[in-house]
């Protein structure tokens, strides 16, 4: 099947239906490349201090009881805000049809699980929402530390590339910009990060960018 065929069928089923919480960069990830393919879709706000992610409804559809949470126009449902970036792109110029440039798209979204969202994300979500900046001092000194080391290899890479493949934007900018831009809320210092400041100026002029306010409700 061609994918100018998926692409009608899609239009012909409902739209799709993104369950998500605003305040959340992966969340926001998902929202921005729906934004950017011009994908019609419904944010269902669901509020994770409310814990509406566990209702017995909610882990019918995602036993992990985690947003997002992306049902497909055909209804199926797909957890995973880096599986649903590789899913969505697929097809489109966010997702390189090369294998290397592939490939790094592929570890940068490992990295940004694993190095990055684990750090600025937490550190974010401790002091702004949960305001625990002297409870939590010794944890965030950590989460800080960390997060500054993830975003010293990225602005090593950035030092010399625009994007991180391929010298084009591709999901791989989308899903480490969503906690990237807004890592001081967590009270990690980009100033040091000069290449990082202006990536994320690029990613911000890319045509169709939606910010995260825009995206998320």
């Amino acid at each position: 099947m061609s994918l100018n065929t998926t692409a009608c069928r899609e239009e012909t089923l409902q739209p799709f239906k993104l369950y998500g919480d605003h305040r959340s960069g992966n969340c926001y990830k998902v929202a921005l490349l729906l934004s950017l393919t011009a994908r019609p879709f419904e944010w269902v706000e669901t509020d994770v201090m409310q814990q509406s992610t566990r209702t017995t409804d909610f882990l019918e559809m995602n036993p992990n009881g985690r947003v997002p949470l992306l049902q497909l126009p055909d209804g199926r449902f797909l957890a995973e805000s880096n599986a649903m970036l590789l899913h969505l792109a697929e097809g489109r110029p966010y997702l390189p049809t090369d294998v290397w440039e592939r490939a790094l798209v592929y570890q940068w979204l490992f990295f940004e699980q694993y190095s990055h969202e684990p750090n600025l994300a937490v550190a974010r979500f401790l002091v702004k929402f949960l305001d625990r900046e002297v409870e939590e001092a010794e944890r965030l000194k950590v989460l800080r530390k960390q997060g500054s080391q993830a975003l010293g290899v990225m602005d090593k890479t950035l030092s010399s590339s625009p994007f991180f493949s391929g010298g084009r934007f591709s999901i791989a900018d989308i899903a480490l910009y969503a906690y990237t831009h807004t890592a001081e809320e967590g009270g990690i210092d980009l100033s040091p990060f000069n290449a990082v400041r202006q990536w994320l100026q690029r990613v911000e002029s890319v045509p169709g960018f939606v910010s995260m306010a825009q995206a998320c409700g």
